[in-house]
């Protein structure tokens, strides 16, 4: 009892009974975990004889936490006996995932049982709470789906989905041949050489922004009618959505769409709708049938979103998208100002070598032509306006031009995402509840407007208090009549929080998250590769996605 009353003290008075189960489910492993003081030497700062007691809580945390991530008891207890207390929780639940899907587990680190190492789960060096933990996928099997199962059969069926330009499904697997002919060069951006002309010495420290190669194919040769078969537990509600517009890896796709009951992911390229060339991916349990684009479109040239700069625009460039959104601000004056030096000096005749180095500055730093041998960088409305919000959006929280570009370059393309949120208007049309969890500037948001489909409600997660700012003045500015709530940390979503507001908004309709990037292209060093995927965040998605479904099964 004594450990009841510690955990009593922790959660106060007001645990719920589910909590308090899970506590007593996990007392209860602890106790038949438990070594003998002869198995295994530990010293815990030197308190001798309490080590047993905080060695028993520390094992109790890590099994509340693996509860919480829907594990069961007789899986929580089975990781803990064939890995040992001291595994963090990530190895113990990319054990669990690995017993599930009938895979030989192998652990990717010896963690150590000498005096020198603690027991508390607080206490792991350097270890995200998750880490790169894979949860319970609620009985996912790599079976044939039963589509009879289906709880939203009435918006599924077997036909063959239509091909769209730019658009592909994640093949279940990539031959080795596939992959050494997309590694020899094709999807791969092309390297310049430095040499001693004048324009190469401009800036030094070029690095490069990569893209996987497996993904850049994929987007840009999708596959011939392409199949969409959800397994009965995936096509189960709520519709969710999880995007990204970073780079990332292949692998780290296929690790995603393991969490996600085994979804192929959709890779689309935005240059299908807009003037922007960027792969986008989704994993989702939305129908694909009967899509269509957002109207009226977007700019979906250079040309079209910046007139005036066709007067000045050389024929030796012959860009029509912008390929980056590039966040930095500091230099690209100087840097213009040099580049139009040299244009003025060469009277605006050049080898072919040196429009190739103008070209290069001009992709990288998304530099168009403004004025006769004068390049600029593109602005914000203008980029607003390529990713369909609306004019002045960022300006909201009053940044400065550098903190809303940075705020552009990772969010939704409104006119992709809607594309795939299309569906949704003839299924909803009284209206949704959302949940959306790291809502940037509000893609989603915004894409559901322009979609003409009504948002009830929408429970907003995000971090950051300059774009809750943004979201916030749009949504009164738009004249939404719905409810909009604003979370600041996705942590705070704990169980007996997601039953209050499902309880308040009689559940959620949609769950979408979009990627948090933690890393700029401007971190990037030369041979790192791609953008990191936070897969502690992402598993903390993951961990909401399947606390929401459960108590939507239990309405």
């Amino acid at each position: 009892m004594n450990n009841l009353s510690k955990f009593l003290n922790l959660s106060g008075d007001e645990a719920s009974i589910p909590e308090l189960v899970d506590f007593i489910f996990a007392l209860q492993i602890a106790k038949k975990l438990k070594k003998e003081p002869d198995d295994i030497t530990f010293t815990y700062y030197g308190r001798g004889n309490e080590v047993t007691n905080e060695k028993l809580f520390g094992i109790m945390a890590k099994t509340l936490q693996l509860f919480e991530m829907g594990f069961s008891e007789n899986e929580v207890s089975s990781a803990i006996d064939k890995l040992g207390s001291e595994a963090p929780i990530s190895e113990l639940a990319n054990f669990i995932f690995a017993e599930q899907n009938g895979i030989d587990y192998v652990m990717e680190y010896k963690f150590p049982t000498t005096s020198t190492y603690s027991v508390g789960i607080k206490e792991e060096p350097e270890m995200d709470l998750y880490g790169t933990a894979e949860v319970k996928v609620e009985g996912f099997s790599h079976e044939p789906p039963q589509s009879s199962q289906v709880n939203l059969e009435e918006t599924y069926n077997d036909d063959m989905v239509k091909e769209e330009e730019g658009i592909d499904a994640f093949p279940s697997n990539v031959s080795d041949q596939y992959l050494d002919a997309v590694e020899n060069g094709r999807g791969k951006r092309p390297k310049y050489e430095h040499d001693d002309d004048p324009v190469n010495c401009l800036e030094p420290s070029w690095v490069e922004e990569r893209v996987d190669a497996v993904v850049a194919e994929m987007s840009r040769h999708p596959k011939p009618n392409p199949s969409r078969c959800l397994s009965s537990v995936a096509a189960k509600p709520p519709f969710f959505l999880f995007g990204n517009v970073s780079n990332i890896s292949y692998d780290s796709w296929t690790k995603m769409s393991q969490f996600l009951y085994g979804i192929e992911p959709e890779f689309a390229n935005a240059q299908s709708f807009s003037a922007m060339d960027r792969i986008e991916g989704y994993i989702h349990n939305l129908p694909v049938e009967n899509r269509f684009h957002i109207l009226p479109k977007p700019p979906m040239t250079i040309e079209d979103a910046m007139l005036q700069t066709k007067k000045w625009w050389p024929p030796w460039d012959s860009r029509k998208l912008l390929s980056s959104i590039y966040c930095e601000t500091n230099g690209i004056a100087q840097t213009c100002d040099r580049l139009g030096n040299f244009l003025a000096d060469s009277g605006g005749v050049l080898t072919s070598e040196q429009q190739k180095d103008i070209l290069r500055y001009c992709r990288r730093l998304n530099l168009v032509w403004i004025g006769k041998f004068k390049l600029g960088p593109v602005e914000p409305e203008q980029l607003e306006l390529i990713l369909g919000y609306p004019l002045n959006h960022t300006r909201a929280a009053e940044g400065n031009v550098a903190e809303r570009l940075k705020s552009l370059k990772y969010c939704f393309q409104t006119d992709t995402l809607g594309y795939h949120l299309s569906v949704l208007r003839p299924i909803f049309p009284h209206g949704l509840t959302m949940l959306s969890l790291f809502s940037g500037l509000g893609g989603a948001e915004i894409a559901l407007h322009r979609l003409a489909i009504k948002i009830k409600a929408v429970v907003s997660v995000e971090t950051s208090e300059t774009k809750r700012k943004i979201l916030e003045k749009w949504w009164r500015q738009s004249g939404q009549t719905g409810t909009l709530v604003q979370i600041e940390d996705i942590q705070k979503l704990t169980s007996k929080k997601l039953e209050g507001l499902i309880s308040k908004f009689g559940g959620f309709d949609l769950v979408i998250y979009q990627n948090p990037c933690s890393y700029s292209s401007s971190r990037l060093q030369a041979g790192v590769g791609l953008s990191a995927l936070d897969f502690s965040v992402f598993c903390e998605c993951v961990r909401v996605l399947q606390r929401v479904r459960g108590m939507y099964q239990r309405k």
